[in-house]
């Protein structure tokens, strides 16, 4: 059977489950320029400083030089740089004048009033007073919380609870913030039902299928401006592996991904390529397992027999290690697997190689 593109994406369309099926919440970040954005050296033990004045090309936010304290900044995204499976680290911040209640799923919140903010954070008020005073305010003291006051305050509910963030750089990239503190602009929070599947969902997100996910866009009439939003990414077809040992494998893969790309993010230049190898491999196999999955259904048992005896988890959030040894044990498996006398049998049926050949051809895969 011939697999045409229109046939792939008109498949995955008519998939019943969606993302919104398996998640508590999936929002909008903050709008993507804000006076509470600062470029931040976190070095000090109470507070934030900036090294320099600048201004942020993409996002158009202007980055003054300040010293904030700590409590109330947060690490801050705006899609202008590729993040996917894990977050670059950054140095603009983000002010939010809240305190975060609890530590539920969904959080409760509230303002700082002026008094309050005044006398346990007297440099973010100074701040706030001198970006009142740009905007040509005469009064010299804040009167109201409202003149900080986010005008859409929702995402603060999740703020410090884990989830995926989805930003749309050329494609939708996705990358698991697991510390819940990153406030983005331009991108959607995903909040799932499950925390187990965090993994797995991040690695599909990133994956050919995800791709194919403009055409089931534009086929419903749901793009408009090229802006992502939380009703496109509702959307997505949600496929779990009928083999539970496939869902193991994908849902690891992720994790190594995400600790080859913070080590990527942090390397020096010579071993950048090597990193990079890697990656490639290793999104390459869970891309396989992840088509098969959505379409196939049909891969070699041996295939999964060998990744099974080499792909495996070393120990809980190994992925946020630095050690170096993990990345040569990476490259080790990486041996392992391409040297192994079942991998060099297995055989993908003419189907499987249709599809590849499908998307390849349509600068998918």
């Amino acid at each position: 059977m011939f697999w045409s593109k229109d046939y792939i994406v008109e498949r995955l369309s008519k998939i019943p489950r969606t993302l919104e099926d398996i998640s508590i919440e999936i929002f909008e970040g903050v709008p993507p320029a804000s006076d509470l954005v600062y470029k931040a050296d976190l070095s000090k033990e109470h507070c934030t400083e900036a090294s320099s004045g600048c201004r942020n090309p993409q996002a158009r936010i202007s980055v003054e030089q300040a010293s904030m304290e700590k409590e109330v900044m947060y690490p801050y995204m705006d899609g202008s740089v590729l993040d996917e499976f894990s977050i670059h680290s950054t140095q603009h911040q983000f002010m939010l004048p809240y305190e975060i209640l609890d530590y539920n799923i969904k959080k409760e919140y509230r303002i700082f009033q002026p008094d309050e903010l005044k006398a346990r954070f007297p440099v973010v008020y100074k701040q706030l007073m001198e970006v009142k005073q740009e905007s040509g305010a005469e009064k010299q003291e804040i009167e109201s919380a409202d003149c900080y006051r986010l005008e859409d305050e929702s995402f603060l509910q999740y703020i410090k609870t884990p989830k995926i963030i989805i930003t749309n750089n050329y494609r939708p990239h996705a990358s698991y913030d697991v510390s819940g503190k990153y406030v983005f602009s331009g991108g959607i929070g995903v909040v799932l039902g499950d925390p187990t599947l965090y993994h797995y969902v991040t690695a599909v997100l990133n994956s050919s299928i995800a791709r194919t996910l403009p055409e089931i866009w534009s086929r419903e009439k749901m793009q408009g401006n090229n802006r992502l939003n939380s009703k496109m990414i509702k959307r997505f077809p949600i496929e779990f592996p009928k083999k539970q040992i496939t869902e193991t494998l994908i849902s690891t893969l992720c994790r190594y991904l995400i600790y080859l790309n913070r080590q990527k993010q942090t390397a020096k230049d010579y071993s950048i390529p090597y990193c990079q190898n890697l990656i490639d491999f290793y999104r390459r196999i869970a891309d396989l397992l992840i088509l098969d999955t959505y379409i196939t259904a049909d891969l070699d048992p041996k295939l999964l027999e060998v990744l099974a005896e080499n792909i495996t988890a070393s120990g809980e959030e190994f992925e946020y290690s630095d050690d170096i040894n993990l990345l040569i044990g990476l490259q080790a498996i990486k041996t392992n697997i391409l040297d192994s006398a079942d991998f060099r049998k297995c055989r993908f049926n003419n189907e499987f190689t249709n599809v590849l050949a499908t998307l390849k051809n349509n600068g998918i895969w």
